[in-house]
């Protein structure tokens, strides 16, 4: 989800009747027909600082028996929950509709019809997941992901067929750092292989994601002024905040640009007369109140055996601020280790998006460094048709794909469904693009 712009998260003391429900509570859960399993898992038992998922078995799939894929999906922000992704972008069987209630989502939208899909609320202070001790915070993406590996190693000791099928991680936004981020510990750990918990890692993807700030927050004013967002005087505004972030950057001042950065975009939307930042084609934010209100039902809550103490927030924006440091740091170099252990990468782009823009990532593309880079740079881009349609544009060689998406923005599982369940499959199925 979004680059949005702790109170030290869970630094509260709870009683001791919340301390017990802090050490760790999963279960399996039924809604509608849609089956799976969610809750906490204890990841410091000192603290009882704990780890919040949500599961949803594949449709007529059984996660105990079969061996569908398992298709790990991290939100971004940093501290937006996952559970958005789920039950309001499309992904799981579950979609939340207009009045608030659950409805099974489309078999022709779901990914739950070809993988069993585990969101995780990451870091801790996201949606349910919650830190009992300052000191279990993390707040930089090599150290939170590793206690999220830590996290899987965790949950496979109970439910070890979980991870014996390929698996696939996924994610938007700043998950252009959680996603590298946990595939290069995933990679690390299988090599060092201390316990003999191996996850067998077919391959990543990333939607608009922040992944490379140097080259990426360089390119607002191309975006904004061909797509008539700004005029030239603003666009000279942008210039400059662009320039500062370039000069803070290459000092090493991450939290200064990242401030920056913060301004920049806001400053745009309102040169643009309040352009939606997920999406130029709208105008005002997003509401997310609906999600809100349903994952703080205590019916919910019961059913998904979440904490009851947590206030569950879309985004939580003390989180952002915790990793602001982080958000200005590069992972390009984790992608190019991926791609050099013969990981399968794909990064799509929606078209639309302001916050993370189209000339953005295509410019952190053009900067990845790994074997095929050449012959990857000189590969076509290809039509991509869906249904007789054209759905965008796809360049792609060997473990490396590139996909622009046509009338969609930062959050390509809401705005084009169909179409971006007609790309993981092809990604994860090698059916390829033309």
């Amino acid at each position: 989800m979004i680059l949005v712009s702790w109170v030290l998260i869970g630094v509260l003391v709870y009683g001791e009747e919340k301390v017990e429900e802090t050490l760790g509570s999963d279960g399996p859960w039924n809604y509608m027909g849609v089956t799976g399993y969610s809750g906490t898992v204890t990841m410091n038992a000192l603290t009882g600082s704990a780890l919040f998922y949500w599961l949803f078995e594949a449709i007529d799939g059984n996660i105990t028996s079969d061996n569908l894929p398992l298709m790990i999906w991290l939100e971004g922000g940093p501290g937006c929950s996952g559970s958005v992704g789920m039950i309001w972008e499309n992904i799981s069987p579950l979609h939340l509709s207009s009045t608030g209630q659950p409805t099974r989502t489309p078999l022709n939208l779901t990914w739950g019809t070809d993988f069993h899909i585990m969101s995780i609320d990451f870091p801790y202070g996201t949606g349910y997941s919650f830190a009992n001790s300052a000191g279990d915070n993390k707040n930089t993406t090599e150290s939170a992901t590793y206690y999220l590996w830590r996290f899987l190693y965790k949950l496979s000791s109970k439910y070890p067929t979980w991870f014996t099928r390929p698996v696939y991680i996924f994610g938007e936004s700043y998950g252009g750092h959680w996603v590298p981020g946990l595939a290069y510990n995933i990679l690390m750990q299988n090599s060092l292989n201390p316990s003999g918990f191996v996850i067998n890692l077919k391959g990543i993807g990333m939607g608009d994601p922040w992944i490379d700030p140097i080259s990426q927050s360089q390119v607002y004013s191309t975006f904004t002024v061909s797509n008539t967002l700004v005029n030239e005087y603003q666009q000279s505004i942008v210039n400059l905040y662009q320039n500062t972030v370039n000069t803070q950057l290459r000092a090493g001042q991450l939290s200064e640009a990242c401030a920056t950065w913060d301004t920049l975009v806001p400053t745009i939307v309102s040169f643009a007369g309040g352009v939606n930042v997920y999406n130029i084609r709208e105008f005002q934010d997003y509401d997310f109140s609906l999600v809100d209100t349903f994952m703080n039902l205590k019916s919910t809550k019961t059913m998904l055996n979440a904490p009851s103490f947590v206030q569950w927030l879309d985004c939580n924006m003390t989180v952002y601020a915790y990793y602001q440091g982080d958000i200005m740091n590069s992972t390009i170099s984790l992608v190019s280790y991926i791609l050099s252990q013969n990981v399968s990468v794909i990064i799509y782009q929606g078209q639309d998006d302001l916050i993370v823009p189209t000339t953005s990532t295509q410019a952190m593309v053009s900067k990845i460094n790994w074997a095929g880079s050449s012959n990857f740079a000189a590969a076509p881009k290809v039509n991509w048709m869906v249904d007789g349609n054209l759905a965008g544009y796809a360049q792609s060689y060997s473990y490396l794909t590139f996909v622009s998406i046509l009338q969609s923005g930062h959050l390509t599982d809401l705005d084009q469904p169909y179409n971006v369940k007609d790309l993981v499959l092809r990604f994860t199925n090698g059916t390829g693009w033309n």
